[in-house]
C-alpha cells in the first residue's frame, strides 16, 4: 500500500494548504452564531472530521485556526 493507493481509495481531494483531505463525517447540529464567541464569522457544527495525508516529499503551510483539532500521523514508510 503506498500514498497513490490511498489517495484512490478514499478518494481524497488536494488541500489548499498541501496535502490531501476528504471530509468524512459532519454532525447534524450546529452552534448559533449568537452563542459561540465572535472571532467565528457564521454558525458552527458540533462537531466535523477529515481524512488528511501528507506524502513523504509534501509540504504542508502552518495555519492558525479557531478552533480545537487533533490529529494522528503516519509516515508513508509505515503503510
Amino acid at each position: 500500500m503506498n500514498a497513490a493507493y490511498l489517495i484512490n481509495q478514499l478518494q481524497l481531494q488536494p488541500h489548499p494548504e498541501g496535502g490531501y483531505f476528504k471530509e468524512t463525517y459532519r454532525s447534524n447540529e450546529s452552534i448559533p452564531y449568537e452563542a459561540i464567541p465572535k472571532r467565528f464569522t457564521g454558525e458552527r457544527n458540533f462537531s466535523t472530521a477529515i481524512y488528511y495525508l501528507l506524502r513523504k516529499d509534501d509540504r504542508s503551510v502552518f495555519h492558525k485556526i479557531k478552533s480545537d483539532e487533533c490529529c494522528t500521523s503516519m509516515k508513508e514508510e509505515h503503510y
